[in-house]
């Protein structure tokens, strides 16, 4: 029997996020979270080891895997969420790094729960993307790996410092391993699809569009060496004019954007940066600006 979405109308996949919301409270327990994380991922792999086709072999991996982290990430969340109060700032305001990682971890297994109890429920309809939801589950799964390293990296950095510091206060030792272990970590998949997981719905869209925005400025800055610069043939356009046209591939392909994004971050200088945020302060946007001004101070 297929099992479809319940609700009257509207995206399936948005009604399923919207029940999904009503178990992603934080006063969900660990120990629930992660059987529930293993209850949706096992009957998701019994269902497509049944499939003989590539993407099904896909989603089989995929889930394994999130069952894998999950299994080596449950010890240590609870271990963390004991130690939380150690580096509150204070009693009213429970805030600190360890704090804020477990509830980023926590934040990627609720979009996993979520987002596998859509497949399950959506999986033999014929309007099931199987290719798009598997490149989901697929993106998390890779999210959740990182996340599972920062974790271990947080109790390395945990057990070497004095008790109740927070910060690691050796230059060397430590502190390289750190810088080693960031170069060395796949960033890109925290830029494409699972871009903003650990926000609320409402601003990733925002968040993507800034993503889609670098990444096509920064394609054209490398053609053109600097900042924004007027070329010859088109005199009103540089860099950020030229972007608008090599965005589209960046929107419509996450896994790119996520790439492109992590290669800007760790190759380009500080002059990319400076170009990229005054972007609203070039001559070419300042012209674009002015009827706007003339209008506003008319109407005053």
């Amino acid at each position: 029997m297929a099992a479809v979405g319940t609700g009257t109308g509207g995206d399936p996949e948005q009604r399923e996020r919207s029940r999904a919301a009503l178990v992603s409270t934080p006063s969900m327990d660990v120990r629930t979270m992660f059987l529930l994380l293993h209850s949706v991922t096992e009957d998701n792999i019994r269902f497509f080891r049944l499939n003989p086709t590539e993407t099904a072999r896909r989603f089989v991996t995929a889930f394994s895997q999130i069952q894998e982290h999950g299994r080596h990430l449950q010890p240590l969340v609870q271990s963390f969420t004991g130690i939380f109060p150690i580096f509150d700032f204070d009693e009213r305001t429970p805030a600190n790094g360890y704090r804020s990682l477990i509830k980023v971890v926590r934040s990627c297994i609720l979009h996993i729960i979520h987002k596998s109890r859509y497949i399950s429920a959506n999986r033999r309809s014929i309007f099931f993307r199987t290719n798009h939801n598997c490149m989901e589950i697929e993106a998390y799964c890779s999210a959740l790996c990182q996340l599972r390293a920062l974790v271990y990296f947080a109790q390395r950095l945990l057990t070497a410092n004095k008790h109740g510091d927070l910060f690691f206060g050796e230059e060397k030792g430590l502190s390289e391993d750190f810088l080693h272990e960031s170069n060395s970590m796949h960033k890109g998949c925290f830029y494409g699809r699972c871009l903003g997981f650990q926000f609320t719905p409402a601003i990733r869209p925002f968040l993507q569009t800034i993503s889609i925005g670098l990444v096509s400025f920064g394609e054209n800055y490398r053609k053109h060496d600097t900042g924004l610069v007027e070329v010859s043939s088109l005199p009103q356009y540089g860099v950020a004019a030229t972007s608008i046209f090599t965005s589209g591939k960046y929107a419509i392909d996450p896994e790119l954007r996520g790439s492109e994004f992590e290669r800007l971050t760790q190759n380009l200088d500080v002059h990319f940066w400076k170009s990229f945020w005054n972007i609203t302060e070039t001559e070419l946007l300042a012209r674009r600006q002015e009827p706007v001004r003339k209008w506003e101070s008319c109407s005053e």
